[in-house]
């Protein structure tokens, strides 16, 4: 696949199953040993399923969920997205009931592309303004 087209994959993900909560394409876009590596949350396992989840996971924190794409480069079969995210604080996290807040942040996706698959992701997102913005830590 092109650069182009891979950061059109990345723009996929985000419009399809981030934000629209569709799931028809997954075993289409993710490799069956796809692995995610984000600080924040340690071993998610493999596959398609794993990511599912972990989308799933924070749509429940977060309703209102609006990730959006700001810029993106490519390279070979690397995409870096940089990305920010808006949405209402709806669900328990870090042991913080919902707090209604409105919320925001960015972040920054590492996307390796082969054969038009996902097959690994790295992710580093502002975990600590999070969750000093839904009152999970103190300033």
């Amino acid at each position: 696949m092109s650069t182009q087209q891979n950061k059109e994959l990345v723009a996929r993900q985000f419009d399809e199953m981030w934000n629209g909560d569709k799931w028809d394409a997954l075993e289409e876009m993710f490799a069956s040993d796809y692995v995610n590596h984000d600080p924040y949350n340690g071993d998610q396992g493999r596959g398609p399923e794993s990511f599912k989840t972990r989308v799933q996971a924070y749509r429940a924190v977060l309703a209102d969920f609006d990730l959006r794409i700001v810029r993106q480069l490519a390279e070979g079969d690397l995409v870096s997205t940089y990305w920010s995210l808006r949405g209402t604080h709806a669900g328990e996290i870090e042991g913080t009931a919902p707090t209604g807040r409105s919320v925001s942040f960015e972040g920054q996706l590492m996307s390796r592309i082969d054969d038009g698959r996902f097959v690994e992701e790295w992710v580093n997102w502002d975990t600590l303004g999070f969750l000093r913005e839904i009152g999970a830590l103190s300033s």
